[in-house]
């Protein structure tokens, strides 16, 4: 089915393009339409622009009028003045239209009235530096606007990109062919139009999709690539249909300069953020990720910079330099970029990576080349279709982990339940996990369940246990507390200090002796604190005995019994009662005294400042068990 919408699309496509074709070869058959006529001229060029016709029309500037020997390149610095001889037109009392190309400036000075008056035509005034919308490139005017019956005077100046002066740089028509040829240009430009609409609804349904995608999955990276659609969509919009601009600008066409400028930058901008994204930067390919950081701050540098241009002086020719090298900047680390992924492959997305990147540079320099937005086209198209393929595969690789992590998840869980640990501990810990699945944040979910995993797998080693070393209960107690930060995104502190008169490795104790107090310093200590939060926990030698502190900054244990109702509340930890009698029985092994001790801890104004736990364990040695 799918194959059969795919086909008759194509041919639908294709059909279209036909009768465009067709449209064109009839209408030009059918309308008996005259060419273009080419006029002789002289020309004088000069870097004085603020020259007026009257200094034109003088002695002194008609004698530096030249003949045009062969074709040469113009110069953006340069003003060039044009003197047509329009003796040879047969006018027959009709408007003619005169064209001479495309420029920043394009003024046609002729007479009425035994008085020069000025059409104008272009982009912006250079000379007088006004912002005003010219929506046409050519002049209308007729026999008697001719100065001294035969002559027009044409100001040209190029400003942005690359022009010649040929000896046909000024042609004339008459006003009727010329509305006929532009019927025919319509019609000729069909096929473009058709391929031009197709291309950018495109893009915007894959905006759409990109988006639609980030709204479900919560995956950064899909907002990054619809932020590079956007801006890509933004830039082609205006850059392949100019007369958007007088519908998006008016009166401001400063501002449609301004756009295309700062949207081709940073659609760039997003491309490199993408990039990283894609790639997994900062852990597989450190250095693409510490360039592609430099070269965003330098990108959006140069926006700063382009829009100072702009609006300083919109017709600088520094403009032109500052857009080229941001071009030859980006040029530049795609080309480093591709090799260095060649170099160090990691996975599949470097192969994406190059190969979409090449197809996008490709068309970028041979659009720049050519002077045809279409091999830019070809190159986007290509290039979206690659990096949708790497998306797709990348999404698929992540949904797998995701069922992994949840097979993982159960099978911990099965541990976790035989531990008899804290069974609101082990579901929040298993709820936090699939949080951060839900968020895609696969490599937190992946971290955190290894630990969580780690931590079940040791509570049931040393269940079995009746001692174990003082470095295995720290090391484990860590563990817990790291688990517990991850949950509330390291909310707070956790510090151990150990007497170095004590061998951490040949002293033991029982198992998981002070899991129950920290667990309790955490969750009614520290948990309702606002501000800084912090426990520490202290090993000493006494001697015959270790002593263990356990201290928080929490609310202090009678802020903690009222809750959140405010009433007192006589509440007494099953978890802390069985720990006291595990001690208790120690007082066989020859140890007496305080067993456990908690102290509530208070300021100077009787302000509670957090609870203090105090442990007493005799000293038993490995060796001597």
């Amino acid at each position: 089915m799918k194959k059969s919408v795919h086909i008759c699309f194509w041919l639908c496509s294709l059909l279209l393009i036909g009768c465009a074709n067709e449209m064109d070869e009839k209408a030009m058959s059918f309308m008996d339409v005259k060419p273009y006529e080419s006029v002789p001229y002289t020309v004088f060029e000069t870097t004085e622009s603020n020259l007026s016709i009257s200094d034109i029309l003088s002695k002194e500037y008609q004698e530096k009028f030249d003949s045009l020997e062969k074709t040469k390149s113009i110069e953006r610095a340069k003003t060039y003045w044009f003197k047509a001889d329009l003796s040879n037109i047969d006018f027959e009392e009709e408007n003619w239209v005169v064209r001479s190309g495309g420029y920043a400036l394009n003024n046609l000075y002729l007479n009425q009235n035994d008085s020069i008056i000025i059409s104008k035509a272009g982009n912006l005034d250079p000379v007088t530096r006004e912002l005003e919308l010219i929506t046409w490139r050519y002049h209308t005017m007729n026999e008697s606007n001719l100065i001294q019956g035969k002559y027009v005077y044409l100001e040209l100046r190029e400003n942005y990109f690359p022009a010649q002066i040929y000896k046909q740089q000024i042609r004339v028509i008459q006003e009727s062919d010329f509305k006929s040829n532009s019927i025919i240009g319509f019609i000729d430009d069909a096929e473009y139009n058709f391929r031009a609409v197709f291309f950018l609804g495109g893009i915007a349904f894959l905006l759409i999709y990109t988006l639609g995608i980030y709204f479900i999955y919560k995956d950064r990276l899909y907002l990054l690539y619809g932020a590079y659609l956007l801006f890509l969509l933004m830039y082609l919009g205006v850059k392949m249909y100019p007369a958007q601009s007088t519908v998006l600008f008016g009166a401001y066409p400063i501002l449609n300069q301004a756009w295309n400028e700062v949207t081709q930058i940073l659609l760039n901008y997003w491309y490199v953020r993408f990039v990283r994204k894609f790639l997994d930067a900062k852990t597989l390919y450190p250095f693409i990720d510490k360039a592609g950081k430099v070269i965003e701050w330098i990108i959006l540098g140069f926006v700063t910079v382009v829009l100072i241009s702009i609006f300083s002086n919109p017709l600088s020719t520094s403009l032109y330099y500052i857009v080229t090298t941001e071009r030859l900047m980006m040029i530049a680390f795609a080309v480093v970029t591709n090799i260095y992924i060649l170099l160090n492959l990691k996975d599949r997305r470097g192969i994406y990576i190059m190969a979409g990147s090449t197809m996008l540079l490709t068309g970028s320099v041979t659009a720049l080349i050519m002077g045809d937005i279409q091999y830019f086209m070809i190159g986007v198209i290509l290039e979206i279709f690659i990096f949708g393929m790497g998306l797709g595969i990348l999404m698929k690789r992540r949904e797998d982990e995701k069922t992994i992590l949840n097979k993982e998840m159960e099978k911990v869980k099965m541990r976790a339940l035989q531990t008899q640990m804290n069974p609101h501990f082990i579901f929040n810990s298993l709820n936090s996990i699939r949080s951060y699945m839900i968020k895609n944040e696969t490599k937190h979910a992946s971290g955190y369940l290894a630990k969580f995993s780690r931590l079940i797998r040791q509570i049931l080693e040393y269940s079995t246990e009746e001692f174990i070393t003082l470095k295995e209960e720290l090391q484990v107690l860590n563990l817990y507390v790291q688990i517990e930060q991850l949950r509330f995104r390291d909310e707070f502190g956790f510090i151990i200090e150990v007497d170095e008169s004590l061998n951490e490795e040949e002293l033991i104790v029982p198992p998981l002796i002070v899991q129950p107090f920290l667990e309790n310093a955490i969750w009614h200590g520290l948990m309702q604190k606002q501000g800084e939060k912090k426990i520490e926990l202290s090993v000493k030698d006494k001697g015959n005995t270790i002593k263990i502190i356990l201290r928080d900054n929490g609310i202090g244990r009678e802020e903690a019994s009222r809750g959140s109702s405010g009433i007192k509340k006589e509440n007494r930890s099953m978890a802390i009662d069985l720990t006291t009698q595990r001690i208790e029985l120690l007082e066989e092994k020859g140890v007496d005294g305080d067993k456990v001790k908690i102290i509530d801890l208070y300021d100077d104004s009787r302000a509670p400042t957090g609870t203090e736990v105090r442990l007493e364990l005799p000293k038993i040695n490995r060796k001597l068990k």
